[in-house]
This record gives C-alpha cells, sequence and structure tokens, in this order.
C-alpha cells in the first residue's frame, strides 16, 4: 500500500528508476502556473541533462550498475555473471532463455552461466581506464620504464619492449595486451593479441569470404584454395569502417530518443499539476453550490482519477518502449565499438555479420515516434436552477500529437472501384486488392505500379495482408477459402470455410485470424446469423472460434492484432470496434467520441507501437486510438483530401498506406 510505513525496510529500486537515474540526472522545470498538458519549451528541454559519462551505457543492461565479472551471450550483449544467473534461473525453459535486451533465444552451455565466456572488452575498457589514472612502470625490466601496455590475463603492467616478448612466449603468446593511448594513438591498436587456429595452432591470417570464418595458411591449403579468400587485416579494417558507419549513423539518431525520453518525463511531471489544478476547480464549484451538490462532486473527483490514470498508463507504455529504444540502440554501439577498439582481426571478422544484423536490428526502432497528449478538461455548466450533474458541469479530453503526416504519394488503381485490402511487402512496395476482383496489384512507395497478376477468372478478392516474408494471405469471398501468395508469385490454398471469409490477420504467433460470415455482403445480413472470429495455424488447421456462442458480434468486417494481444474487429452492422482479448472475450467496444462518432468503420490496423487506425468511410476519416483502445485524435480528415477511406496499413519503415473509394492509394509519412 502506497500509505504503508516502510521506513524500516531496505528500499530496492525497480530497473525502469535505475535505468531513468543511469540515463538522467534531470532537474525538470515544470511550470505549474498552466492548466493540462502542454508541450516541454526548449527551455525545459535543456533543464534535462545526461550524464556525460554514462553516454557510452559501459554498464549492465539488468541491474545498471557498472559490470561485474562481465559475461558474453552469443549475439555480443554483456551482462554481470551474478545478473545474468539469476536472470536466466528465473526465465529459462527447456534449457534456454531469451537474452535480456534482443530477445533471442539462447541455449545455456553445458557448464551454465559460468560458461559464458568473459568479456574480454569490457575488461580491456576498464584497464585502459585505469593506466590513463595512474602511471605505472614495467613490472619485469630493470629499467623500470614506463608501462605502455598490460595484460588482461596475468594483470602485469609492460614497457612496449617487454611487451612484445611476453606475446612470443609459448605460455602467454594468446594473451591480451592492452595499450595505453600513447600507444595505441602510434600503432592504432587499443589491445594486441594474437589468434591461432584451433586445428593447426597457426596464427590466423586469411579470411574465407565463401565460408565466412577465419583462417590460417594451412586451412587454406586443406579446405579453402578454390575460394574466395582476402587477408585478414584488410578484411578487418573494411568491417570496423562498415561498423563505424552504422554506428555513426545511431549515433545521430541517439540524441533524438532522448528527446522523446526527455518528453515522457516532462508529461508525468504534469499529471501531478494537472490533477492538483483540477480537483481544486472541482472542489471550489461544490463549495459554492453547498451540500445539495457533494454526491455529485465526488463522482467527478473519481472519474478525474480514472482519466488520469488512464494517461499515466498509457504514458508508461510509451515511455518503457522509449526507453528500450534507447537501451537496445546503446548496447549496439557499444557492443560493436568494443570490437573495434579492441577486438582482434579474426574477432571482428567473426563478428561482423551479427554486429551488423543488430546495428540494422536497432535502426527499425527509430524514430521512436510520436507522444500523444491528452487534456483533460473539467468545465461549468452556469444553466438552470436544479443541482444536476449537467449544472455541476463535464469532463473532456482534447487530443494533442506532436506529429505531422506529410503525403508522399499517391497512386489510381485503373477503374473506379474501392481499395478494399493493402499488404506492405519489403522494398518499400505494397500488393493492393481493389473492388471484388481477381487481380493483385504491387505498387511502390513512389505511386508507381510494379506489376499485376490475375489469381483466377473464378475468383474475387475481399481482403489481403502479409507476413515478415513476403508471403501475401488472401481472403476469397465467394470462393470461401484463404490463399497464400509467396515471394515466388506461387499461389496455394491454405483454408477451406464452411462461411464466407471477409478480413484476416496475423496473430504475433502466426495463427491466422479470420472473419467469418453468413452472408457475402452486410446487406444480405440476418438477425439470425452467427457471424464469428475464427482462428487457423499456419497450415490452415481449425484452433478456436470466438463469440458465437455470446453473439457480441452482428458482422465482423475486417481484423487486427495489437502488440498487447487485444485483438479489434470493425463492425459494420453495429458502426463499433469490437475490443476482444487474446482468447476471445469480448473486452469493450469503441464508438467514438462525443462529436465525433465513428460512422462505418471498415480496416483495421495497428502500428509498432500499439497504436491503432481506424478508417471511417462514412465521414472520411482515420480515428488513431491508443493501447487501451481510448481515442486520441483522427489523423486524417476530408481536409487533407480524404474520400471513402476503407482500408489502412503500414509498413516496416513507418509509412501509412490508406486506400480509399475511386481506387485511391495515398501513401504518407507517419512514424518517420
Amino acid at each position: 500500500m502506497a500509505d504503508e510505513d516502510n521506513s524500516d525496510q531496505p528500499v530496492r529500486k525497480s530497473r525502469n528508476v535505475k535505468f531513468m537515474e543511469r540515463i538522467d540526472s534531470s532537474e525538470e522545470v515544470i511550470n505549474t502556473d498552466r492548466e493540462g498538458y502542454q508541450t516541454p519549451t526548449p527551455n525545459e528541454r535543456h533543464n534535462i541533462k545526461t550524464k556525460e559519462s554514462d553516454d557510452k551505457f559501459d554498464w549492465c543492461g539488468l541491474c545498471y550498475e557498472d559490470f561485474q565479472d562481465p559475461r558474453i551471450l552469443p549475439c555480443m550483449h554483456t551482462f554481470c555473471f551474478k545478473c545474468l544467473d539469476e536472470f536466466v534461473e528465473q526465465t529459462s525453459e527447456e534449457n534456454k532463455f531469451p537474452c535480456p535486451l534482443c530477445k533471442i533465444s539462447t541455449s545455456i552451455p553445458n557448464g551454465g552461466v559460468t560458461a559464458f565466456k568473459s568479456n574480454i572488452y569490457v575488461s580491456a575498457m576498464q584497464a585502459s581506464l585505469q593506466m590513463e589514472a595512474k602511471k605505472s612502470v614495467c613490472e619485469t625490466c630493470e629499467e623500470a620504464l614506463e608501462a605502455q601496455t598490460y595484460c588482461l590475463e596475468c594483470k602485469q603492467n609492460f614497457c612496449n619492449k617487454c611487451g612484445n616478448i611476453h606475446l612470443k612466449m609459448k605460455l602467454s603468446k594468446e594473451h591480451h595486451l592492452v595499450n595505453s593511448l600513447q600507444t595505441a594513438e602510434k600503432d592504432g591498436h587499443r589491445m594486441k593479441s594474437y589468434t591461432f587456429c584451433d586445428d593447426h595452432r597457426q596464427e590466423i591470417t586469411l579470411y574465407c569470404c565463401d565460408c565466412s570464418i577465419p583462417l590460417c595458411d594451412a586451412c587454406q591449403i586443406d579446405s579453402h584454395e578454390e575460394h574466395d579468400l582476402q587477408n585478414i587485416v584488410e578484411y578487418a579494417k573494411e568491417t570496423k569502417q562498415d561498423l563505424q558507419n552504422s554506428i555513426d549513423l545511431l549515433n545521430n539518431y541517439l540524441p533524438s530518443l532522448k528527446d522523446r525520453l526527455t518528453d515522457v518525463q516532462l508529461y508525468e511531471k504534469e499529471f501531478v499539476t494537472a490533477k492538483q489544478n483540477l480537483a481544486g476547480v472541482i472542489k471550489a464549484r461544490a463549495v459554492a453550490l453547498h451540500k445539495e451538490i457533494d454526491d455529485v462532486s465526488d463522482k467527478f473527483l473519481e472519474e478525474i482519477e480514472k482519466e488520469i490514470q488512464v494517461e499515466e498508463d498509457r504514458s508508461k507504455i510509451f515511455k518503457s518502449r522509449v526507453s528500450e529504444a534507447v537501451r537496445f540502440a546503446s548496447q549496439q554501439i557499444t557492443a560493436a565499438n568494443h570490437y573495434i577498439s579492441f577486438g582482434s582481426n579474426p574477432d571482428v571478422a567473426a563478428g561482423r555479420d551479427t554486429l551488423r544484423r543488430h546495428l540494422h536490428a536497432a535502426f527499425k526502432l527509430l524514430p521512436v515516434g510520436f507522444i500523444p497528449r491528452v487534456n483533460v478538461i473539467f468545465s461549468s455548466s452556469n444553466s438552470g436552477d436544479t443541482i444536476s450533474r449537467e449544472m455541476f458541469g463535464n469532463i473532456s479530453k482534447r487530443g494533442k500529437l506532436n506529429m505531422d503526416l506529410k503525403q508522399e504519394a499517391s497512386y489510381k488503381v485503373p477503374g473506379q472501384h474501392l481499395i478494399r485490402g493493402i499488404a506492405p511487402v519489403s522494398g518499400g512496395k505494397a500488393w493492393v486488392a481493389c473492388g471484388f476482383d481477381q487481380r493483385l496489384h504491387l505498387i511502390n512507395r513512389l505511386g508507381s505500379r510494379i506489376r499485376t497478376i490475375r489469381l483466377g477468372k473464378e475468383i474475387d478478392i475481399d481482403y489481403v495482408t502479409s507476413d515478415s516474408n513476403d508471403s501475401v494471405y488472401i481472403s476469397c469471398r465467394k470462393n470461401r477459402c484463404v490463399k497464400v501468395l509467396n515471394r515466388d508469385v506461387r499461389i496455394r490454398d491454405l483454408a477451406i470455410l464452411n462461411d464466407y471469409p471477409r478480413g484476416i490477420a496475423l496473430s504475433h504467433t502466426s495463427d491466422l485470424l479470420v472473419c467469418a460470415t453468413k452472408s457475402s455482403t452486410y446487406d444480405n445480413y440476418k438477425h439470425s446469423d452467427k457471424n464469428v472470429v475464427m482462428k487457423y495455424t499456419h497450415n490452415g488447421k481449425v484452433i478456436t472460434e470466438f463469440e458465437r456462442s455470446k453473439q457480441h458480434m452482428k458482422y465482423p468486417r475486417r481484423i487486427t492484432e495489437n502488440i498487447n494481444g487485444d485483438i479489434y474487429v470493425s463492425d459494420h452492422k453495429e458502426s463499433c470496434v469490437h475490443v476482444l482479448t487474446l482468447e476471445g472475450r469480448h473486452k469493450r467496444k469503441y464508438t467514438g467520441t462525443e462529436g465525433n462518432l465513428i460512422g462505418e468503420p471498415c480496416g483495421l490496423t495497428c502500428d509498432r507501437y500499439g497504436h491503432v487506425l481506424v478508417t471511417d468511410y462514412k465521414n472520411h476519416c482515420v480515428h488513431l486510438l491508443d493501447q487501451q483502445g481510448q481515442h486520441l485524435c483522427n489523423i486524417l480528415t476530408e481536409k487533407d483530401g480524404i474520400k471513402n477511406p476503407f482500408s489502412v496499413a503500414v509498413d516496416d519503415d513507418g509509412f501509412l498506406w490508406l486506400g480509399c473509394s475511386l481506387g485511391m492509394v495515398h501513401i504518407f509519412q507517419y512514424l518517420l
């Protein structure tokens, strides 16, 4: 309980609190005179300062403290041994656990967490800092020259001469010598070591581009003579430059990520002021109207608390994502910097693909996007003599988004048909279904058509969606089936239905969700029809059926799954959007807001931050909802040149695709 006295108990900070403290030693300035929420001013932004010493993120991603016995995973992310051991114990299943940072499944070695290698690069960084902080002398030569290198294995200081001898000795030839900054500037290496082939015990000198492995000269003779080989030094140099280019690009985005985090922090601070101001206004109004309205006053205070809680929950979700993006991007930079600075040439060469994959994965989190802001406003009523809720006032929300959608391109599909479905694929392209037709059109973000394919005369396409492999799933209404079109443009049947398939979507577990109706169009709907949502495996086998017994939905038309597992279904007959749990239980329905009721909900999609986009065909607009299904704003309206929006999709690069009447497809910059 928040009011309990825990003064005698040690306080253990949560991971999020410790992360925020590590990221930010903030001195926020909040304008307490204003009501509601406002975007922070530039001065307020600059009052949130980041520790310069923490910019490199050279600390554990689990405890947010300096590394203690750092252990590196196969995905090249590093954590304290103790932290990693506790994490594995809590999360492991079937001898595997997800990396705390990138979530990649990792097998536990035979010796347990102890068997994971120590991160030699973190140790090298720590040794390098110690060498600069305290000058030492060589511990082996009689001249007592100034130490220029430090052996991580022997924990001894050497001058350059003794260090070179140390690496030539049989027992220490594979040791790692960390150079002082002065020495590193001369030979270009922060750490010096030699790597030897496990099979022949010869020094690694080559890299096989065909096999993607470092080699010695004997390996070349044995089995790689006909392969594409490159000198390991040159290959490592190219790899370092390639990684550095990616690091530079990611570093340019990191400040914007931190700005987003700052915005959320300031927004959270405003909750306190807003709650106090709103409560004060309501209480003053209650005193003016005396005891007759005390009951109404209490109800309003409860509603304010509820609405503020919604905003706090939304902010926490957004802050968690931004924090994860900052942490993920920064850890990628750190891991790559370690390899560039201290990695041996073979290590750099061997780790190239993994490091590049992680650096490129970090770009998918960028930019973080927009921060939804909603004002909770109390308005007094001055009419009437009877004390009532209406006379006391009302609570409303006014949303504001710091975003500006810019139209990238438009494309008109031949004919005057309605764009029924859009399925984005890689390369800035999307498959478009127009009308109940047998054709699919592939267009790009420049508004150009690349190709058109026909699925057959008897096929009418109602909707399309796609997966991460660029396979396209097609609901064929009259044929009562769902087909799959792979990247090679080969088509096959996935599922045969007894009902008419309308909207379809893929879940996060790759299951197929299908809106199944008894009539081919909503005009033929009968009250006795049992229209449902079906779930199929990726092989087309039925898993379950939603809502047949409870009958919450009248005519499910389109469907999508959000990142939290909630399922959104647009219902044409009820003019609403149903929200279901992952198991299919009905949670709530969205009908719009006061003065902004949804007219004819059609297309649905979710972006990577959990926002839900709903097209309103009748009112010529697109509703934007938060992850809780609360309305934020209409991001596109008829003023933006939108006419009868029907289908909507967001591609992996953050572009918004909108399909409308008259064969029009509009493409907007959205999460950019």
